[in-house]
């Protein structure tokens, strides 16, 4: 049987460009590393979104690194008070739809039904 020489693989030379693009990253890796800029990744619902837009829209603000840091800088800024108060959790309203508060009340009814002593009586 005949043994098949495997020749080296090579590797493959990068392309002038993409010296150029990894140049151009460290370069700018390099000048956010001595203004101190660091990458900070906020996921947010987005239930939020359409709301965070009309805000910015409503007050010239075009990006959403300028809306964070402005929060950020507020937040920090501020006494500790109004930390607290910044910091509250605020509910977002939810209205639920007509079949899921139908079916919420049909479920209630039902457990009314299964146990009585629950049964909640207004006056008249």
């Amino acid at each position: 049987m005949a043994e098949e020489q495997q020749l080296p693989t090579e590797e493959p030379q990068p392309t002038a460009e993409a010296i150029k693009q990894r140049k151009k990253r460290e370069k700018a890796a390099a000048k956010d590393a001595a203004l101190g800029v660091e990458k900070f990744t906020v996921e947010v619902a987005g239930v939020f979104k359409p709301d965070l837009k009309a805000v910015m829209k409503a007050h010239g603000i075009n990006s959403q690194q300028d809306i964070h840091q402005r929060l950020l800088k507020n937040l920090i800024s501020a006494d500790f008070e109004t930390q607290v108060w910044m910091l509250r959790n605020v509910t977002t309203p939810y209205e639920p739809s007509e079949k899921v508060s139908r079916a919420f009340y049909e479920k209630s009814m039902a457990e009314i039904a299964a146990d009585p002593g629950d049964e909640v009586i207004i006056p008249r």
